[in-house]
């Protein structure tokens, strides 16, 4: 995924590195075993379109990428009205769709997060 901001291109990249950064960050310990809960608690958040989640999550998608952009340039880029920040989501969450490294876990957590939506609108009926 590439992005221009202040007219210089970024690549964003939702590889094995971005996962295992993601997990380091977040997870949980069962039975003695730890695990990485990165994708879990990212993708939620980007789906209810929690902006400082995708401000992170590009800043980490960037990381081992050159040239190397920084928290202040995506938070300005976000915070820009001329940005189309529905469209960015979208972006994203298309990226971590087509990711080998992401594809498996996003399709999941996300169909599990549209049929919770879905419940939660028929209770409210």
């Amino acid at each position: 995924m590439e992005l221009t901001i202040e007219n210089k291109t970024y690549n964003f990249r939702f590889g094995i590195g971005f996962v295992r950064y993601l997990d380091g960050k977040s997870s949980i310990e069962q039975n003695g075993v730890q695990f990485g809960i990165g994708l879990e608690t990212l993708i939620p958040n980007l789906l209810t379109g929690n902006t400082v989640t995708l401000s992170d999550c590009l800043f980490v998608a960037n990381r081992t990428e050159n040239p190397r952009v920084t928290q202040e340039q995506l938070d300005n880029y976000i915070d820009n009205e001329n940005t189309d920040i529905d469209g960015l989501f979208d972006d994203v969450l298309k990226e971590l769709k087509k990711s080998n490294a992401t594809k498996k876990k996003a399709k999941m957590l996300m169909k599990e997060y549209e049929e919770k939506m879905q419940e939660t609108q028929d209770q409210a009926m």
